[in-house]
């Protein structure tokens, strides 16, 4: 069986692995990282610390053992707090940490108790997970596909609570409870390896935590038109693909609308691409007043941009175009005169996405051979 001190010694490696993963993720943009990071480090100096507790000064093996391994679980917490955009609440903990330290030394030069000093830690332990869970819970809205990493964290935070409020009925309930931490019984062995190891454990799921955000992250800006903030083409095939898909299936009209912002490119040319560049964000936010937060408006490319409309039929789409054209064409001044020619088509029981956009960007021709400022409509639309 392994003893005390190899335990405390193997967590300390298991910090020192976690730090390395997590401190490849410091410069991702992802908040709350670094007091992982932190958490690490003080929980490797905790468990050194623990470990030679009994060739140490008194100070460092009881107050500076304990003291730093709550600090280092305080930094964890404060790092899931930011993770999951929640307030840290840094002070509190900082005096929460401050308030361990001096009851440890309460309990070891006043009072000489072990089963206090146990209790006052392995609560403040399981504190800290029941808080690191409520906080993965509290954001439980916010929670994308796959939720495994989520489960996993509220599982391990379950176990870790648990098994510190065991260990301290354990100690104050069992004549035979272990006097000294590094005692080297069975069931200290087996409690401390569960307590030891529970800061590299946290420390994974917050490393599966940053890494799905970094994917997340990712996959946003690939599907973002950065300029504009509207949903990028590559965007557009995705949702398109998979409305058309949910609206065969559950029999439902889905439209598209191809716009084009007329007289565009004098304006590069006349005032500059900074100016152009307002303009197209001066749009975008001017349309995303006339769409439902279903409707996908992305830019398809240059000064043309595509908006997708699920659960609406051709008057309906039409009634939306011609909504839109009129608030852009009240925007004159600030829009440096651009107005808007529309193609309209909706979905048909041929159509595939590519035919579809085929036939909306036949009705924008045609709006823009009607001298533009218009909306055409694709006069090919069967209902689906």
């Amino acid at each position: 069986m392994l003893s005390t001190k190899q335990i405390f010694l193997i967590a300390c490696l298991l910090c020192f692995v976690t730090f390395l993963v997590l401190f490849s993720f410091r410069e991702n943009g992802v908040k709350g990282i670094r007091q992982v990071i932190l958490g690490c480090v003080l929980g490797m100096a905790g468990n050194i610390l623990y470990a030679y507790g009994r060739e140490l000064a008194p100070f460092f093996g009881y107050e500076m053992a304990n003291g730093t391994y709550a600090a280092a679980s305080a930094a964890m917490l404060v790092g899931y707090r930011k993770l999951f955009k929640r307030p840290p609440h840094i002070r509190l903990l900082a005096g929460l940490v401050a308030g361990l330290t001096v009851a440890t030394g309460v309990f070891h030069y006043v009072f000489d108790s072990f089963e206090a000093r146990t209790a006052i830690t392995s609560l403040f332990q399981a504190g800290v997970a029941a808080a690191i869970g409520f906080t993965v819970l509290q954001a439980r809205q916010e929670w994308r596909r796959p939720y495994s990493a989520n489960h996993f964290i509220l599982g391990m935070c379950a176990l870790i609570a648990g098994g510190h409020v065991f260990r301290v009925f354990y100690q104050l309930l069992t004549a035979g409870a272990p006097r000294s931490l590094l005692e080297p019984t069975g069931w200290n062995t087996l409690i401390l390896a569960a307590g030891a190891f529970a800061l590299p454990v946290l420390a994974l799921g917050a490393l599966l935590t940053a890494h799905r955000r970094i994917v997340l992250m990712a996959e946003h800006a690939a599907n973002q038109d950065y300029l504009t903030g509207a949903w990028s083409r590559r965007a557009f095939f995705d949702v398109g693909g998979r409305e058309l898909a949910r609206a065969r299936r559950n029999g439902r009209p889905v439209s598209l609308l191809l716009i084009d912002l007329d007289h565009f490119k004098p304006i590069n040319d006349t005032h500059g691409h900074d100016a152009g560049d307002t303009v197209l964000k001066g749009f975008v936010q001017q349309a995303l007043l006339e769409l439902r937060r279903v409707d996908c408006l992305c830019r398809m490319g240059g000064d043309e941009f595509a908006v997708l409309m699920p659960e609406t039929d051709l008057p309906g789409a039409s009634t939306v175009a011609n909504r839109l054209r009129l608030r852009i064409a009240q925007e004159q001044a600030s829009l440096l005169g651009i107005t808007l020619s529309i193609g309209i088509a909706t979905l048909n029981k041929e159509d595939d996405l590519k035919s579809l956009v085929s036939r909306a960007d036949r009705a924008l021709y045609a709006a823009k051979d009607r001298g533009r400022n218009a909306v055409s409509v694709e006069t090919d639309t069967l209902s689906a």
